[in-house]
């Protein structure tokens, strides 16, 4: 594995794992459920996924950018224990003091080591 393929996450993931606190990242479901008459009742096939993650305040870009709230923040996830997964606008996090965020913006850094989002209070 190159670096420029996952290792730096990996290395990243291993150095700075038992750092961040633990967290969740919540996956909504995609798959429409139907009522008997065919309309959407709701969805399924989300999924928890265990992460680490770290909360801190919103850095001067975040605080620029469309759509800012105060009480917004940083939330730090590690990518190398996300299996891939891709964090999106569509997800919602619980950090290690157990609040609950809404991803408004998810960057993922040039290292792929981990993903620089920006969380609203759920």
């Amino acid at each position: 594995m190159g670096l420029l393929n996952g290792g730096i996450s990996a290395i990243f993931g291993a150095a700075l794992s038992g750092l961040y606190p633990d967290g969740i990242l919540h996956r909504e479901g995609v798959e429409p459920q139907y009522d008997l008459e065919g309309n959407i009742t709701g969805y399924a096939g989300g999924a928890d996924v265990p992460i680490k993650v770290q909360r801190d305040a919103c850095s001067y870009s975040m605080r620029q950018s469309d759509g800012y709230s105060e009480g917004d923040v940083m939330l730090i996830i590690l990518a190398a224990q996300l299996g891939g997964v891709k964090v999106t606008t569509d997800m919602q996090a619980t950090d290690g003091a157990g609040d609950r965020w809404m991803i408004r913006s998810a960057d993922l850094d040039a290292a792929s080591s981990h993903w620089i989002c920006r969380g609203r209070a759920a």
